[in-house]
């Protein structure tokens, strides 16, 4: 298996980003970075000057989607047959690549587009949830077919991807990764996910625990234009994909509104955020679903 790596950068860590790479970059045979204009790239570049990485700057933030989509092009222009994608904030173990080849190896696992390994959320961990998925469970299979992964740490088989017509580049960030899930199951693909490789994952924005009638509350804080593209395509995910999506709608469609609730008692600033939230809805009701869109 020819294999490659790709970053996707915005505004990053550089600290947090140098254990990303450090780890990433003795495992593959190339690092590809994509950076979608970050205000502290040449600082980025300095960091890692001496590093054999591939660069490839954009002008303008156009989104986790665009940015895949031009990972898995270079990669094939390149002759790659997959590419692992990772986050910047994500950091995955030594040896991951190698067990997540084993995987896609196995001779019971054929027609594979798709290798997730088990994600373990810091965030959480510091919230003191122990609900986070872990490699030691000795119960687990070695390799499961899953519906959905994250691009953070996924494997991914850029024929498969390149057959589906690319990443979603109109999501721009949120539900990127579920769509693309949902095209390759529908071309008969399979995504499967290794219980014996980990990441180790951390969102961007602040963890924040309220406890409501002794009961504890785990949320993210998102900005107000994360609120935009997260309400915007969840509902346009749930418009097109229905059951697909989610295997009850009706209970997305009531978390949406759970989610509302939230803002509107927790949040500081909440007014930007309901505004992005209202806007998000309105937008994704607006536009056309149609099986061109990817």
């Amino acid at each position: 298996m020819k294999i490659c790596a790709g970053i996707v950068l915005y505004n990053p860590d550089i600290k947090r980003l140098k254990k990303c790479i450090d780890v990433i970059k003795p495992q593959t045979e190339q690092l590809i970075i994509i950076d979608n204009a970050s205000n502290n790239i040449s600082e980025i570049q300095n960091e890692f000057a001496d590093e054999k990485i591939t660069w490839i700057l954009n002008k303008e933030n156009s989104g986790i989607a665009k940015a895949l989509n031009q990972l898995t092009d270079y990669a094939d222009s390149e002759g790659y047959e997959w590419i692992l994608t990772l986050d910047q904030d994500s950091i995955c173990e030594t040896g991951l690549v190698e067990k997540m080849c084993a995987a896609v190896n196995a001779g019971k696992n054929k027609n594979i587009a798709m290798v997730s390994p088990i994600i373990i959320d810091r965030g959480l961990i510091d919230c003191g949830r122990t609900d986070n998925e872990t490699s030691e469970n000795e119960h687990l299979p070695e390799t499961e077919e899953i519906k959905f992964c994250i691009t953070s740490g996924c494997l991914t088989n850029i024929k498969a991807i390149n057959e589906t017509g690319g990443f979603n580049d109109w999501l721009f960030i949120y539900d990127v990764d579920r769509e693309i899930c949902i095209r390759l199951l529908r071309k008969g693909y399979k995504i499967i996910k290794s219980n014996n490789a980990a990441l180790y994952h951390e969102h961007g924005e602040k963890t924040v625990i309220k406890k409501v009638f002794r009961k504890k509350i785990v949320y993210h804080n998102y900005s107000p234009i994360s609120v935009y593209y997260m309400t915007r395509n969840l509902v346009y995910m749930l418009r097109k994909y229905g059951s697909e999506y989610s295997p009850h709608p009706t209970l997305r469609w009531i978390r949406l509104f759970f989610a509302f609730c939230v803002k509107f008692i927790f949040e500081h600033d909440r007014i930007p955020r309901l505004k992005s939230f209202s806007k998000g809805i309105k937008d994704g009701f607006k536009v056309k679903i149609n099986d061109n869109q990817r």
